[in-house]
């Protein structure tokens, strides 16, 4: 029921590493933050379980669906059907569920820095717990010769402007 090694001594290698990332947080003039769909699955958004059969009930009865990704592939008779599946698919992931802690935590460890957030996540959950990128703030555009160009500035060469 036990382990017979002790805890704190496997985690310790761990927090370490815990250490150097806040202090490269720290120290960064600005952070590239890329998350996937693992960040909603720990928030607990995921495409199967309760908040399936919760709100998707009459489809699973109808058709056998099992969770919320496969019905992007399935054949519905109709257009209505498929429309009415999709609504709701994206009612539930985008705007009914909106954001979880660990969106919430990561705002936390950046929130007064400059940052930019790649992802594929399509929840929307990182525009409702991070209302805007702080880089976006920072980029000027131009127009040189016919091409689009995005300046950026670090806050050293702000600072000795």
């Amino acid at each position: 029921m036990f382990l017979e090694k002790r805890t704190t001594a496997s985690t310790n290698s761990c927090l370490e590493k815990i250490k150097t990332l806040k202090e490269k947080i720290d120290t960064a003039d600005a952070i590239l933050i890329g998350a996937g769909a693992g960040l909603s699955a720990a928030a607990g958004l995921e495409y199967s379980g309760k908040r399936f059969t919760d709100n998707f009930s009459d489809f699973i009865e109808k058709y056998g669906l099992s969770d919320m990704y496969s019905p992007g592939f399935y054949p519905f008779e109709t257009l209505e059907e498929y429309w009415a599946y999709w609504s709701r698919h994206i009612y539930i992931k985008r705007y009914k569920y909106s954001k979880g802690k660990p969106y919430t935590d990561l705002l936390k460890l950046v929130r007064d820095k400059e940052y930019f957030i790649l992802t594929t996540n399509v929840d929307h959950c990182f525009q409702t717990a991070h209302t805007r990128n702080k880089l976006t703030k920072k980029l000027r555009k131009r127009r040189i010769s016919g091409h689009l160009q995005i300046q950026t500035t670090t806050y050293k060469e702000r600072r000795c402007a």
